[in-house]
């Protein structure tokens, strides 16, 4: 007889998981002989995906790096990391309407992340820290004129100082700033902020020139000498209502009185006021309005849905006190002995919807409602001043033509922030500097600019990291073992003046994180789509086929062994594997 011996493991010894026999050894096999990849229908491999909140950040932040090192308290390497794609993140953690936040996967568990407060925060940890990023050295300098010094422009101003070129900023105001220094309230931004971020951008070697106009102090053709020319002058005109009374004494415009309002010595008490239109310079002329004693009412011609400012400055407007009457168009104002003026409106209803898919106010006929005011302000919109360029620059109702790089119908000339075909934020206006900056550097190159693509940030264009394919797949909560994540709830929105306090001043409403506030919620992120090396991979793999690298930084497969049983990519945390059929 054939003596038979048992060819698995030997049941009475206790292995560690290193030392258990598997695959074909288990039946006797020799381990180099046995090519149980051979068996594999399906092939998994590590990939990287694109979180959805950097996907959907105007500006192309860096937000998983900069969230990460929050999170194991790096909190200098999160400011570097923030800095490189962003030089206003102290104002961007306080006015940017955080779309980022809406799209965070955590969303849907147990609240998203809370980035802006993030950003917020790692801003003001160096507020008295200049910021000195290390350099690029262009090959061949060029001189830049920037006509602007908004958002967009001072950003621009930055991204291509940090190419090496040189920058020129034109300015016909006597300070740097643009709309976040005249257009938004101290109470949402306050100076300091803003004057420190310019100071950090002012510091690589830019030069202004302030109190120079443009098409009056300079001509535009000596501008326009420059081997590059970005332009960002904003939309600063107010668009007319088209009724009859809008230039009477007392009726002014948004963007003007946005400039002075909080200048103004004293209190109005019990004067009333209205705002028409529904757009964030109409939550801001009617907020400081609260403060300077006024009763404030904010007429819109739709519905609080259809309002297109942001949900949380309605909602703090309503909590000051503003009052908001809904589904009225004004048609005319006129003299009123009592009050001084009167706005008369005419009920709407929405039926249809217009060119934008908007729903569309049809007046209802015969209906009309008046108020009374002492100060009417039209805060309906802008519309850029384009009356100093040529006319071989193409624009249509006070917008400025660019492609979406933000190049003109003049080559060497850019343009971006509100003066273009952009949303109307901080952050946009940002992401529009940014876009022209990396653009017109290719320019210089002779590169050819088809071949640039989205997104477009500073750590791939300067190689800092390997430019990805754009066709990187969304990190979505489904592909996620959440199984592993610890419900955890956001933490709480720092503190806000109280009501009775921020009614009456200027100050800043909402507080900040401490640091191990931010440091607990910036370890909620769940790293969507990248890998973060807690080994799930590599311990469930039932054959050993995932190996770590030898660096120890990354995982990888070993595909004689892998047999496509899917268990790595059922176990990843942040679905950072993926399976598909093998190929023939």
């Amino acid at each position: 007889m054939v003596d038979m011996k048992a060819s698995g493991p030997d049941s009475l010894k206790l292995y560690t998981y290193r030392e258990l026999p598997i695959g074909g050894v288990s039946i006797g096999m020799d381990p180099a002989g046995r090519k149980t990849g051979l068996w594999r229908y399906n092939r998994p491999s590590f990939v990287e995906k694109i979180p959805p909140c950097e996907k959907y950040c105007p500006l192309g932040n860096w937000i998983q790096k900069f969230i990460a090192e929050t999170g194991d308290n790096r909190i200098e390497e999160a400011w570097h990391t923030l800095k490189l794609e962003n030089p206003f993140p102290g104002v961007c953690g306080r006015v940017c309407p955080h779309p980022c936040e809406e799209s965070c996967n955590r969303k849907d568990l147990d609240g998203s992340i809370s980035i802006r407060n993030l950003e917020r925060f790692i801003a003001s940890y160096f507020f008295d820290r200049l910021y000195v990023p290390t350099l690029t050295k262009a090959e061949e300098p060029k001189e830049i004129a920037v006509i602007g010094s908004g958002p967009a422009g001072l950003s621009f101003s930055y991204f291509a100082a940090l190419m090496g070129h040189k920058i020129t900023i034109f300015e016909s105001r006597p300070v740097l700033g643009g709309i976040p220094r005249f257009g938004i309230p101290a109470y949402r931004l306050p100076r300091e902020i803003l004057d420190k971020e310019i100071s950090d951008i002012l510091s690589l070697c830019v030069e202004v020139r302030t109190n120079c106009q443009i098409g009056k102090d300079l001509s535009t053709r000596e501008v326009m000498g420059f081997s590059g020319v970005f332009i960002a002058t904003g939309a600063h005109q107010a668009k007319p209502l088209g009724i009859p009374g809008e230039d009477l004494p007392g009726v002014c415009r948004g963007w003007d009185i946005l400039q002075t309002l909080h200048k103004e010595e004293g209190i109005t008490t019990g004067m009333e006021a209205i705002v028409i239109g529904g757009g964030n310079v109409a939550m801001d002329v009617a907020r400081s309005l609260i403060r300077k004693g006024y009763q404030v009412r904010v007429i819109y011609r739709r519905t609080r849905q259809e309002m297109p400012a942001f949900q949380e400055e309605i909602a703090e407007a309503e909590e000051e006190g503003v009052e908001f009457s809904y589904l009225l168009s004004p048609v005319s104002i006129s003299s009123d002995d009592a009050k001084g003026l009167r706005l008369e409106c005419q009920r709407m209803e929405l039926k249809g919807v217009d060119a934008s898919g908007r729903p569309m106010p049809v007046s209802v006929r015969g209906d009309y409602r008046s108020f009374p005011a002492a100060k009417i302000v039209v805060a309906t919109g802008e519309a850029g001043d384009l009356s100093y360029l040529p006319n071989d620059f193409k624009s249509q109702d006070g917008v400025l033509w660019t492609n979406a790089l933000g190049q003109t119908s003049v080559p060497h000339v850019f343009a971006g922030g509100d003066m273009t075909e952009i949303p109307r934020t901080v952050a946009e206006a940002i992401g529009s500097g940014k876009r022209s900056a990396i653009a017109m550097d290719a320019f210089f190159k002779g590169r050819d600019l088809s071949s640039l693509s989205f997104p477009m940030t500073m750590r791939e264009y300067l190689g800092i990291v390997e430019k990805k394919d754009n066709g990187r797949e969304l990190a979505k909560l489904e592909d996620m073992a959440t199984a592993y994540c610890l419900l955890d709830r956001r933490n709480p929105s720092p503190a806000k003046v109280p009501l009775s306090e921020r009614i009456s001043s200027f100050t800043e409403v909402n507080g900040g994180y401490s640091q191990r506030e931010a440091i607990a919620e910036a370890q909620r992120c769940l790293s969507c789509g990248h890998c973060k090396m807690c080994g799930n991979c590599y311990l469930f793999c039932p054959d050993a086929a995932v190996k770590l690298s030898p660096d120890g930084t990354q995982y990888y497969i070993n595909y004689d062994y892998c047999k496509g049983c899917g268990i790595c990519q059922n176990e990843c945390p942040v679905g950072a594997v993926i399976s598909e059929s093998e190929k023939e």
